[in-house]
């Protein structure tokens, strides 16, 4: 019964995690699928849409700057596409 309690409270502080990095990033709990299929894209930083699991460009970029939204970070293109981190999440001028 104790392992079983214990289990459900790491369950519980993994997945809050993600709720407190997604507020580290601007708009980060309204970040557009970038799929194109409607919606917002939970797991940002990973390819998975609900978190978890692999990290993506930008989760890697995030991960290496300690999990907080820096100047750098935003100025950054993570994901190749000829927009900064910043123009992506709506935090243009880096603020």
């Amino acid at each position: 019964m104790f392992a079983c309690v214990i289990l459900l409270i790491n369950i519980f502080l993994a997945v809050s995690g993600l709720f407190i990095y997604r507020g580290r990033i601007p708009n980060g709990d309204s970040v557009p699928n970038p799929c194109g299929t409607g919606g917002t894209w939970n797991g940002v930083g990973h390819y998975n849409q609900n978190g978890g699991g692999t990290l993506n460009p930008f989760g890697l970029e995030f991960s290496l700057n300690y999990r907080m939204w820096t100047i750098a970070l935003c100025k950054a293109d993570s994901d190749g596409d000829g927009k900064t981190n910043g123009e992506e999440l709506g935090d243009p001028f880096c603020d």
